[in-house]
């Protein structure tokens, strides 16, 4: 192999490693610590569970009715997620064994998250998601090392 040739090679190898995107490395896991916040999230999935349904629906006339009944079977999923979790943590599971759990709950916050911004805007409803998303935002590291914090949902 000429000494060009591998200089070459070197280079080529050195500007793709480079190129690469750096991956951020997942928080250090901590049983204790993400059980703790899994306890706290079931709580305020419960929490939130139950402010929605204590909102009176909006009426059919607003064109919200099938939003509303999507909304209200994807914050049961939310709640029952959220509880799933709490128990698999609670039992001591760790990260392996609980990461589909916590991906299928985001995927339900994210949902909500969309339809929630377009038919309720009451302060106790707020109150209560953003205790959720705080609690989101807090055991995403452990799952999640390119996980975005969530925002606040913009009306």
């Amino acid at each position: 192999m000429s000494r060009l040739f591998a200089s070459s090679v070197l280079a080529i190898a050195l500007a793709v490693s480079l190129a690469a995107p750096a991956y951020a490395e997942l928080t250090p896991w901590d049983q204790a610590k993400v059980a703790a916040i899994g306890k706290q999230l079931n709580q305020a999935a419960n929490d939130l569970y139950s402010t929605f349904y204590k909102q009176p629906p909006p009426g059919a006339v607003s064109g919200q009715a099938n939003d509303y009944r999507k909304l209200k079977q994807t914050m049961r999923r939310i709640q029952s997620e959220a509880r799933e979790l709490d128990g698999a943590l609670a039992k001591g599971q760790g990260r392996e064994d609980t990461v589909d759990i916590y991906e299928s709950l985001m995927e339900f916050v994210r949902s909500a998250r969309d339809d929630v911004r377009r038919i309720f805007t009451t302060k106790d409803l707020q109150d209560r998601a953003t205790a959720m998303r705080q609690l989101l935002n807090q055991i995403a590291p452990y799952y999640d090392p390119d996980a975005q914090p969530l925002q606040p949902v913009m009306r």
